[in-house]
């Protein structure tokens, strides 16, 4: 006489997004200071400009055309003067990538049989990414006086706030499944 159990596991993870790098101060600080940093290495950050919203559209609005649409607002960051550091922080709680949630899934069942119900085939399919969510990459950050640019075709190229979309945009892959099955005697 056999019988069956049924199996099922989920997994979700839901956070707020990474803070982003505040952007680099654009000024002569380097020169006064006679200092010579590596690429990439900020000597100070710029400031924020008390009023002005942080970005220009939702990053988690589903709503952005990566071609089109540069995300993050220039006009909410200046400049120390010149020779001066900024006051800016490098990250600030209200400045944050896009939410990346993590959901996952598996259904299984198991059928015993023989004696006592020694011998049992399992039969299991794991999903990741069981809604299919496709996420933007980032958008670029570093240099809010970066000016928008478009290619030959009319598209976003770059420019501050500008999310790359060549290659695709999937943060992660797009729905797996894997079949699993085991005898056990």
């Amino acid at each position: 006489m056999g019988h069956s159990r049924l199996d099922l596991g989920i997994f979700a993870q839901y956070a707020s997004g990474l803070p982003i790098p505040a952007p680099y101060a654009q000024s002569n600080l380097n020169s006064v200071l006679l200092r010579n940093l590596p690429t990439g290495q900020p000597l100070s950050f710029a400031n924020r400009v008390p009023g002005q919203e942080l970005f220009l559209k939702d990053l988690n609005c589903h709503c952005i055309d990566p071609t089109k649409d540069l995300v993050l607002n220039p006009d909410a960051w200046t400049n120390p003067s010149d020779g001066q550091f900024g006051t800016g922080a490098p990250y600030y709680n209200d400045y944050r990538y896009q939410r990346r949630p993590s959901e996952s899934m598996s259904l299984g069942r198991v059928f015993k049989f023989g004696e006592g119900g020694t011998k049992a085939i399992t039969v299991r399919m794991n999903f990741q990414n069981i809604f299919n969510r496709t996420e933007m990459q980032n958008p670029t950050g570093t240099n809010y006086l970066a000016a928008q640019t478009t290619g030959t075709n009319g598209l976003l190229t770059g420019g501050f706030g500008f999310i790359n979309y060549v290659g695709g945009s999937t943060f992660q892959p797009p729905r797996q499944g894997t079949l699993e099955m085991r005898l056990q005697f």
